[in-house]
């Protein structure tokens, strides 16, 4: 049963499946040895008629967490490293900028003088991708893994005694940055953003807005 998506990446409920299990509805024509075929003109051609490809599942297998704050003298340090192990998201918003050849990876084709396909024949980088992206093009070619790791969040702190204030409290002073460096991650875009709380539409990037870094300052009296 398909349950949602987008154009050509659909969610599809199938016995034995599970809830975020993802399908492409499209593929390139192909021959009898299944390499993509390539006609005369040296264009490849999209086939809509295709049974349900499986993608992925976009849930992970694991999510992960490290947090290790320690103190030196009256300074405080902390970080903590998240992880996200498994699962799949696809980004409509690369095939987009592909088709336009407005992307990098257009870029670096256009300078190798074409995409190599079939292990040695070579397609001109617009035909290809004019065919592979857009946001109705073919998904399986903008599925990448959702794993990931980042350092979350990481925090220095200086704590003014209470000595040193005649006894009347402590002042502690924090600097807090979060989301600071994704330190590992194939896909195009934060594979932990997501458009919508829906269910179906999960792990899809059409165009999203970037996740933000952001730095905070703290101010704690303890009286």
């Amino acid at each position: 049963m398909d349950v949602g998506g987008l154009s050509k990446a659909r969610f599809i409920l199938k016995k034995g499946g599970s809830l975020g299990d993802l399908y492409s509805q499209a593929d390139l024509y192909r021959d009898s040895n299944n390499n993509i075929y390539v006609d005369a003109t040296g264009s490849v051609k999209v086939d809509d008629k295709v049974d349900d490809i499986y993608l992925g599942s976009i849930s992970p297998k694991a999510n992960m967490a490290w947090r290790n704050d320690f103190q030196v003298g009256d300074f405080g340090f902390g970080f903590l490293l998240t992880a996200r192990l498994g699962g799949i998201v696809y980004s409509a918003t690369q095939a987009v900028l592909d088709s336009y050849g407005v992307s990098e990876v257009t870029a670096a084709a256009r300078d190798k003088g074409g995409v190599v396909i079939n292990g040695g024949d070579v397609i001109d980088a617009k035909k290809w991708y004019t065919a592979v992206g857009a946001d109705s093009g073919i998904p399986q070619f903008y599925t990448y893994s959702a794993t990931n790791l980042r350092l979350q969040e990481a925090s220095v702190s200086y704590t003014i005694p209470r000595s040193k204030l005649k006894n009347v409290m402590d002042i502690t002073l924090s600097l807090v940055g979060r989301n600071l460096w994704m330190i590992y991650s194939k896909a195009p875009f934060d594979p932990e953003a997501v458009a919508t709380t829906g269910n179906y539409y999960q792990g899809i990037d059409y165009f999203m807005m970037p996740s933000l870094r952001s730095v905070g300052f703290n101010l704690k009296l303890k009286f």
